[in-house]
């Protein structure tokens, strides 16, 4: 239940209101001057306060700044017979939801009343959420005991306070490059405004220039309304640009373009938009060798490499392997109420000896299939998916098993057809099932890599 609080001298107004209010369910408190308001306010929690301008005692004008600062989350709206458009300025910067003059009827008074609590309710659930980012995305969340990611924290705290300047990710799918995206924003001066990601690679040309800019009403032929690009909608904010590095090489122009002007305009629009947005960009490419070929702007990429944070593959920094696996099963037991307490030497062994194509992403749902299907006290080593316990001799730097022919002799087709198999699935994984990609990876063509999958019996999906 609602608490609103009446400030008026006038009686009549004051047991009115308190009557239409408590009918609606509200539980309504009245002070006939601003002494006794802020009195009641000091012992009281108050959602709402309907204000007076005019009081016996003092101005409204006043009241409302020491209810500001007795608790600023409290909404005030204030009422007054002597409307003026002054008035209505010096309430509204002080922070009051509206203005509305005596006399008005009673039904426009809880219209009113209902969207300034729906209002408060909804600012609150931003600033839950905000704080609560905030702090699930602090720089040293983000897990490793490694020199790497030490060094990664520390660029991140140091990033996070330079609020504009342009960041550039490097890093292999599964990194985790948009946890420090987020991990900048939410430490940054921005963390107040919008953060808003897009991944550049799942969206087809023609809808990403309007997804990024905007278009104006009748700018093509289903844009039936103007609408807001995600540059406007991040002004004040963060746009995290994922996989950037697949981006066309119109759309780059015209980001180069954003980048160096801080203006653009709707598509099939001729006003100029000024944005303050920052953009965080992140891609699993190497950008100088798409600029050798051809794929992407070298003028984009030196206007973006200004503040550059490299992930190295969870391969590269095998003790950082345990301990975030020890924190994904804190985190699925909470989430899931389940008791994994611990993961046993062999099992260790053997994720240490694996390769991890799929990076912490692949680690994190590893352990979250292992928390459903088996919900073991321990982990064990037959817990662990095939691929990993397969890989538990591997070479630390080729990721191959050592293979030493036996004096009876081996089928090398056999084998071979297996190493083709193994292959192909860790690319699939590698580039999250795009297979234009994994073929890339295997230097392969799209067509070769789909006979190998109905040959190997792999799913295509």
């Amino acid at each position: 239940m609602n608490t609103i609080l009446i400030i008026d001298d006038q009686k009549l107004i004051r047991d009115s209101l308190k009557l239409t209010l408590s009918d609606e369910g509200y539980d309504v408190l009245s002070a006939e001057n601003g002494k006794q308001g802020i009195a009641v306010l000091k012992k009281r929690s108050v959602d709402l306060v309907l204000l007076d301008l005019k009081l016996p005692d003092s101005n409204g004008i006043d009241v409302l700044k020491q209810i500001k600062a007795l608790n600023p989350e409290c909404t005030v709206i204030m009422m007054t017979g002597y409307g003026s458009i002054e008035n209505a300025v010096a309430a509204m910067k002080l922070g009051a939801f509206d203005y509305i003059n005596k006399p008005f009827k009673s039904r426009h008074i809880s219209t009113i009343i209902k969207l300034a609590l729906e209002t408060q309710k909804l600012q609150t659930e931003v600033n839950e959420l905000r704080d609560r980012n905030r702090s699930l995305f602090k720089p040293d969340r983000i897990i490793g005991q490694s020199r790497a990611m030490q060094d990664i924290q520390e660029t991140i705290a140091k990033v996070s306070q330079i609020g504009s300047s342009t960041v550039l990710i490097h890093g292999e799918s599964g990194t985790g490059k948009e946890l420090v995206a987020k991990a900048i924003h939410y430490g940054s001066p921005r963390l107040n405004g919008p953060y808003i990601e897009i991944n550049c690679s799942a969206i087809p040309y023609s809808l990403l220039e309007s997804e990024l800019f905007g278009y104006e009403q009748g700018a093509f032929t289903d844009a039936k309304r103007a609408r807001k690009g995600l540059f406007e909608q991040s002004s004040g904010g963060t746009l995290f640009l994922d996989e950037i590095g697949d981006m066309d090489l119109i759309i780059q122009s015209k980001l180069l373009s954003v980048l160096q002007e801080k203006r653009f305009r709707r598509l099939g629009g001729q006003r100029t938009i000024q944005v303050n947005t920052r953009i965080i960009a992140a891609t699993n490419h190497n950008l100088k060798e798409r600029i050798r070929q051809n794929k992407f702007r070298e003028d984009l990429y030196y206007r973006l490499n200004v503040l550059t944070i490299f992930i190295p593959p969870l391969r590269e920094r095998k003790e950082d392997i345990v301990p975030t696996a020890r924190y994904f099963l804190d985190l699925l037991n909470n989430d899931y109420r389940k008791n994994v307490k611990g993961i046993s030497e062999d099992a260790i062994t053997a994720m240490l000896n694996y390769s991890w194509p799929g990076n912490v992403r692949e680690l994190r749902n590893t352990m979250e299939r292992i928390m459903i299907i088996d919900n073991p006290e321990i982990i064990l080593l037959k817990h662990l998916p095939r691929e990993i316990t397969d890989e538990s001799y591997a070479d630390p730097v080729t990721g191959a098993a050592e293979i030493n022919l036996p004096d009876s002799g081996l089928d090398i087709k056999e084998l071979t057809s297996a190493l083709q198999s193994k292959l192909i699935k860790q690319a699939l994984l590698k580039t999250g099932g795009n297979k234009t990609e994994a073929a890339k990876l295997l230097r392969l063509d799209r067509f070769s890599l789909r006979y190998l999958m109905n040959k190997h019996r792999l799913p295509d999906k």
